[in-house]
């Protein structure tokens, strides 16, 4: 049965969700909010395609039992929508470094990690292959290992994990040509989601800011894929996030590696950096006290204090560059790479906290949400490897095959 469908937000979750909904012979009509799709934090993240390492500090493993699958079937999806394969856009195996500050202690993580690489391995199937072998061992790293990877002294132990993370730029651009070259998919940008409305008939159509004139609709279906956006609009329908959440924006270098021999390590569990190394030849500098630009609460991102401007990001670049610096030699002749830069974007999640307090609720990444009212559909991106798994769902949601 075909539906007039609307989806809400050009990120990787609203991107993928009318490429499925068009590939089911449905029209469907993009709305963004920006000058194009795909411009903020589905562009400009490290592309971590989680299986659950990160959320140590959730020894229940309900984050990673939550994440592996839309892990899993993270390649295939995206693969099927671009028409080629992630293999050339991808990173090694990660190395978990643990710091000395971590919140999860060297043997708690390691069998915490054994636990995760079972997990993922008795998940995977034929069909979805993941970014490469899953091995279901965590290799613990020698000291002298460790020493190649990194010099400082804070790090006390490193393990090797099958956990990988992809290019999202060239992802971001390929998808972006996806959606664009589907005739099924009408895409608006430039309009700024301000609520959805019910009509008399049950039908649903969209508000914008400053708008003059009719609304956009009506629709029989309206799926809410936005992210920083999405709680003010589905407070519009009556809908309110059921716990606690946290909006934040997030910065991070981006560019081409220089020729700088640098490898793919996370510092762990904690507010601390990572370093990326994908096989395009593109690199992902993090240090999160120094890219976290804002944070808040309410329903509504405090946007006034998440601009780039050309000083801010030259201040973040040389900061991210210094912190890593002590913990990556490599990483100091940086600097002078023309390539970097800095970006971001917003980030929705259930939970708050600070990632040095053990019981932040941030550390659990496990409850995000679906809500459905007769035809209106939120959806919690939740992590951006789990996004076009999501995006499946919800068109055998919509379609219903």
């Amino acid at each position: 049965m075909k539906r007039r469908v609307a989806v809400l937000g050009g990120g990787i979750l609203g991107v993928c969700t009318a490429l499925e909904l068009a590939r089911r012979g449905q029209t469907v009509v993009l709305v963004e909010g920006t000058g194009d799709l795909m411009q903020g934090a589905s562009r400009w993240n490290e592309g971590k395609i989680h299986l659950g390492y990160l959320y140590a500090a959730d020894p229940s493993l309900a984050t990673a039992r939550r994440l592996i699958p839309g892990a899993l079937a993270f390649a295939r999806l995206v693969e099927r929508h671009i028409g080629r394969s992630l293999a050339g856009f991808s990173t090694d195996d990660d190395i978990c470094l643990v710091h000395r500050r971590s919140v999860v202690d060297t043997d708690s993580f390691f069998a915490y990690a054994k636990r995760v690489a079972e997990l993922a391995r008795d998940a995977a199937s034929g069909e979805d292959d993941y970014l490469g072998s899953l091995s279901n061992k965590t290799e613990r790293l020698s000291a002298g290992e460790i020493a190649g990877v990194t010099c400082s002294e804070d790090v006390v132990a490193g393990f090797r994990v099958s956990e990988r993370s992809v290019s999202t730029v060239p992802i971001a651009d390929m998808l972006v040509e996806a959606v664009r070259a589907e005739g099924r998919v009408e895409v608006h940008t430039d309009m700024w989601v301000e609520s959805v409305r019910r009509r008399a008939d049950d039908r649903l159509e969209i508000l914008f800011r400053d708008m003059k004139g009719d609304g956009l609709g009506p629709f029989d279906v309206v799926v809410n894929a936005l992210w920083e956006g999405r709680p003010a609009v589905d407070a519009s329908m009556g809908i309110i996030p059921p716990a606690p959440w946290t909006h934040r924006f997030r910065a991070a270098v981006f560019g081409r590696d220089g020729g700088a021999p640098l490898r793919s390590a996370v510092l762990c569990t904690g507010p601390f950096g990572d370093v990326k190394q994908y096989r395009d030849g593109r690199v992902y500098l993090s240090w999160y006290p120094v890219g976290l630009l804002a944070e808040g609460h309410e329903i509504e991102p405090p946007r006034d204090r998440a601009s780039l401007s050309p000083e801010r990001n030259a201040q973040i670049q040389s900061q991210v560059l210094a912190a890593l610096t002590g913990y990556f030699p490599a990483i100091a002749g940086a600097g002078a790479n023309p390539s970097l830069e800095a970006h971001g974007g917003w980030v929705y999640a259930i939970g708050q906290g600070s990632l040095d307090n053990p019981a932040s609720t941030l550390h659990q990444r496990d409850k995000f949400v679906m809500s459905v009212d007769r035809g209106y559909i939120s959806v919690d991106t939740a992590k951006y490897s789990i996004a076009p798994w999501l995006a499946e769902r919800v068109a055998h949601l919509v379609v219903g095959s």
